[in-house]
């Protein structure tokens, strides 16, 4: 453009132009000519197919070249809008007959099925004038859980009996004598009067005997899937945090010899898995909470108790996970929780609002603000007189917020064991 204009002011320079342009010319199309052409470049992804929510997932591009020369690419994946991806798009070399790695993280924030979008590859000329776009679908589907890495941590500690670094109480009490476990050598704290003298004077030291907590219990999980556990705490909704405590305490019940079951509702129920134990049952578990979400609908107790008193008769630990926020909600929870009380156990596990609490906790600065922390103590002293009255009817109250809704849950459930109240 600059001897453009020269040729303008001065037309004898004109052919000077002319000879520049083509030479220009012909230089983009001996650089097109350079391109990679499409069949000597492969893409293939690298990654699992079962992710966990909240948690970072490491997944990687691998660009092939079959070229003679090396060839500077750019990358980049579409996602889902549930799928954070960070590390794309990316830029690096890929070298002669070579292969070039880019990795990348996928952090999801919703559970349940998803497919990755199309790839994009753009593989530069030799000297750069030109790109040429790859675009293609590398099959990939994803199944987004509840926190499954921390189930894995927690077989790791339970295997060397150390849950309690996860912060869970290993609780001794009543239960503690109730079924033989088996024979080990006495230590100097082990009570003397569970020496076993047969066993001794066989093994010729002391034995003594040891005992665990009864089995072959039930432990049964309601979960609310109404729009009033859409509330987030940490990044999760309340859903979230209810169903991967779901999912470590049904593995923990599970190790400890216990029956599992569930049932998950908003108007309708969504899912019930009987009660049943085994090996099998923590997967079982597993695929039946992925694809939970939260419904923009009221919960239905009606349906949800009527289904349970039908279909669990055996006496079980009712565990119910849900976020009652008004006396209308309690009042069509209440006649449902006194009649399951006849025969279970009820759990019920409230998930706070956090920022109602710190909001009636604060100090107002204004007139306004007043009413907003006199509205917030209001609504924080009904839900304790909720949670006696609860206590009252039989039922076991936990009011958490939801970053201690794991270690709470299980903890209870450990208690219950110890004191038999099964």
């Amino acid at each position: 453009m600059l001897l453009a204009a020269i040729a303008v002011a001065a037309p004898e320079v004109a052919g000077v132009v002319w000879i520049v342009d083509l030479a220009l010319l012909a230089l983009l199309v001996v650089d097109a000519l350079s391109l990679p052409r499409r069949k000597q470049l492969t893409i293939t992804r690298e990654g699992g197919h079962n992710l966990s929510v909240g948690t970072t997932n490491n997944f990687a591009l691998i660009v092939r070249s079959t070229a003679r020369r090396p060839i500077r690419v750019d990358v980049i994946e579409s996602m889902p809008d549930e799928l954070v991806i960070s590390g794309l798009p990316a830029s690096g070399w890929v070298p002669s007959r070579g292969s070039t790695r880019f990795g990348y993280q996928i952090v999801p924030k919703s559970r349940g099925a998803f497919e990755v979008g199309r790839t994009y590859v753009r593989a530069a000329s030799l000297l750069g004038l030109w790109k040429r776009q790859i675009k293609l679908v590398i099959e990939h589907p994803l199944k987004v859980f509840p926190d499954v890495k921390a189930l894995g941590k927690y077989a790791l500690l339970a295997r060397r009996n150390r849950i309690d670094l996860l912060g869970f109480r290993l609780t001794r009490g009543r239960g503690s004598d109730v079924e033989f476990d088996r024979l080990r050598e006495y230590t100097p704290d082990d009570d003397y009067r569970r020496i076993d003298a047969l066993a001794s004077a066989r093994k010729q030291k002391l034995i003594t005997r040891q005992y665990q907590v009864s089995r072959n219990q039930n432990v049964f999980f309601v979960i609310d899937c109404g729009r009033l556990m859409a509330s987030e705490s940490g990044g999760l909704s309340n859903l979230d945090h209810a169903l991967n405590a779901t999912l470590m305490l049904s593995a923990l019940a599970v190790d400890l010899g216990d029956n599992v079951g569930l049932l998950a509702f908003d108007q309708t129920v969504r899912t019930f898995l009987p009660v049943a134990g085994g090996p099998r049952r923590k997967t079982q578990v597993l695929h039946a909470l992925y694809d939970l979400h939260v419904s923009e609908e009221e919960a239905d107790f009606d349906d949800a108790f009527i289904t349970l008193q039908k279909r669990v008769r055996q006496r079980s630990l009712v565990v119910m996970l849900t976020n009652v926020m008004d006396a209308a909600s309690f009042e069509l929870l209440r006649p449902h929780l006194k009649a399951l009380t006849r025969r279970h156990l009820p759990l019920v596990l409230l998930l706070r609002d956090e920022d109602l609490f710190d909001l009636a906790e604060s100090r107002p600065s204004s007139v306004s603000k007043f009413y907003e922390v006199g509205a917030a103590a209001e609504l924080a002293t009904w839900r304790e007189h909720m949670a006696s009255h609860l206590s009252r009817m039989g039922a076991l109250v936990l009011d958490v917020t939801p970053s201690m809704t794991t270690p709470e849950l299980i903890n209870s459930y450990l208690r219950i064991k110890a004191e038999q109240l099964l």
